[in-house]
C-alpha cells in the first residue's frame, strides 16, 4: 500500500460521490453538496489515496478554533485495514495548528467507528436524539487539539 493524504480538487468528486454512495445507506450527500464545499470559505476537503486511487475523503468545516468533521468514509472494499485510523490521524496532525478542538457526529449503532474514534482519544460528549433521517440517534465525539498558542 502507498497511502497518501492531499487535498481534494474538483476532479475528485465524482469519486468521492460513489464512496459516499457505497458508504451510506441513508443520508449521503448530494452530489451537489459535495460541490458547494468548494465554495465555502471554512470547508477544508481530503482525499486518502492508495497509490492513484482515491480510497477515502473527509470534508471538514473549521470555524474560529472549532473543527468538525461533516462527513468521513473510507471505500467499503478497503475497510478493516487500517486506512481510516491513519487517514484520520494525518487529518488530526494537519488540524493541531489550525484547533482546539475537532468534533464529529457518528450513529450511534456504528460501533466499528466509535471503536476507531475511541482509539484515537475522541470522547462522547453528548447524543443528539433522532438525528439522522431513519430516525436513529447520533453521538457527538470530540477530540481536544493541544496547538503551539494553548
Amino acid at each position: 500500500m502507498e497511502l497518501k493524504v492531499r487535498e481534494m480538487t474538483e476532479e475528485d468528486i465524482p469519486e468521492v460521490y460513489r464512496i459516499n454512495l457505497r458508504s451510506f445507506t441513508t443520508d449521503a450527500w448530494s452530489k451537489e453538496s459535495i460541490e458547494r464545499e468548494f465554495k465555502l470559505p471554512y470547508s477544508l476537503r481530503f482525499v486518502l489515496e492508495d497509490g492513484e486511487k482515491v480510497v477515502g475523503y473527509a470534508i471538514l468545516w473549521l470555524i474560529k478554533e472549532e473543527a468538525f468533521i461533516m462527513t468521513f468514509a473510507i471505500d467499503p472494499e478497503y475497510r478493516n485495514r487500517g486506512l481510516g485510523k491513519f487517514f484520520l490521524k494525518e487529518l488530526i496532525n494537519r488540524l493541531k495548528d489550525k484547533t482546539k478542538l475537532l468534533q464529529l457526529d457518528v450513529r450511534k449503532t456504528n460501533l466499528p467507528a466509535i471503536r476507531l474514534y475511541r482509539s484515537l482519544g475522541f470522547k462522547v460528549v453528548r447524543e443528539r436524539r433522532k438525528f439522522y433521517s431513519d430516525g436513529e440517534s447520533a453521538l457527538v465525539m470530540e477530540l481536544e487539539l493541544y496547538n503551539k498558542e494553548a
